[in-house]
């Protein structure tokens, strides 16, 4: 029997899926803000980076979610994670090639397979999938002090040689598996010390939640202060502030699903539904034909409104833009299903 998602755990994967939309949005769609931006719009500048930092936390919390329950890696987990990939890819691809949209190029078939070297997080992902029963075991069969040792040793080396120099050719500022399996790890640690270990580590995750926000908040407004700093100063710091690997980004990242593991929410069939087709949101605002829409969209509402109109707007565009990837996610869940049941995959 499956297990039943936690909808307080779900609700993060809803939000931290539209901080991907945020980011994307914030600096990929628009141009990141220069010194010369920082003099002359203060204040959208220091937002547009104070919405960063909050944003960016989402590709860490989602890998930190799968640690925070184990992945339980079957044939049927890998094989539906590949199906949405290619029907939703395959799919709307050929729905621009049929509206004289899109051409039959060797490169464009072979994205939607991912065989590009931009949809990082894809084969991140799988490979986490593919070792996660690795993992597992050795979760399930380490002492606490082992653990704790081996977490504390990745992240003092990821955080010295891997985010500030070194070895960042291994660790990419956290775009690839290396970085994701640090934090399936420490998700696990939290959640099974927090839960069941008597060790005095136990106190640092069992805070009231209004700390879990503060911190959380604490680490938004520090990264922001940096960000800000290296923009004034004319230094170049923006990838290695806004790293996946920036110690800073992992703690807000933590103590953000630290609050929602403790806030008690009923089952909600909405919440649960939503979360179930939040990777196609990705997908679908990501294809390759798509993306340019998304950015024209993102830029039109950010040259037609300012300041408070401009947030707003945008808000309910990137709102719409989920919901609409979760209506169009819907044949993909009906025929995986069906494949799924008649060949009775486990």
């Amino acid at each position: 029997m499956a297990q039943e998602r936690q909808s307080n755990i779900e609700l993060l994967r809803i939000i931290a899926m539209f901080m991907i939309l945020v980011i994307h949005a914030n600096m990929i769609s628009l141009p990141k803000p220069t010194s010369i931006d920082l003099s002359t719009f203060p204040k959208a500048t220091i937002t547009r980076y104070l919405i960063e930092s909050w944003g960016i936390v989402s590709v860490d919390c989602f890998v930190l979610i799968s640690g925070w329950f184990l992945i339980k890696t079957r044939v049927k987990s890998i094989l539906s994670f590949c199906f949405q990939i290619v029907f939703l890819w395959g799919g709307y691809f050929c729905f621009f090639l049929l509206e004289g949209k899109a051409d039959l190029s060797l490169n464009n078939v072979l994205e939607i397979f991912a065989f590009t070297s931009w949809d990082w997080f894809i084969k991140a992902y799988i490979v986490l999938m593919i070792i996660a029963p690795i993992l597992n075991s050795f979760l399930e069969n380490s002492t606490e002090k082992t653990q704790r040792y081996v977490i504390l040793g990745f992240f003092a080396f990821s955080s010295t040689y891997g985010w500030l120099g070194g070895a960042n050719r291994f660790f990419v500022d956290g775009y690839g598996p290396l970085h994701f399996i640090g934090l399936y790890l420490l998700a696990w640690y939290v959640h099974h010390t927090s839960k069941e270990s008597n060790t005095p580590n136990k106190k640092y995750f069992e805070l009231d939640k209004k700390y879990d926000l503060l911190i959380f908040a604490g680490c938004i407004i520090l990264n922001t202060f940096l960000g800000i700093i290296s923009l004034h100063l004319g230094i170049n710091r923006y990838h290695t502030i806004y790293a996946y690997t920036n110690p800073i980004t992992i703690i807000a990242s933590l103590y953000l699903l630290l609050f929602f593991s403790k806030i008690k929410i009923k089952t909600n069939s909405v919440i649960n539904y939503l979360a179930k087709s939040s990777f196609a949101v990705y997908l679908i605002h990501s294809q390759v034909n798509i993306r340019p829409l998304f950015n024209k969209g993102v830029q039109y509402l950010y040259d037609n409104f300012d300041g408070f109109f401009c947030i707003i707007s945008l808000f309910f565009f990137l709102t719409f833009v989920y919901l609409i990837s979760v209506v169009l996610d819907y044949p993909r869940l009906l025929i995986w299903n069906r494949i799924s049941n008649k060949f009775n995959l486990k």
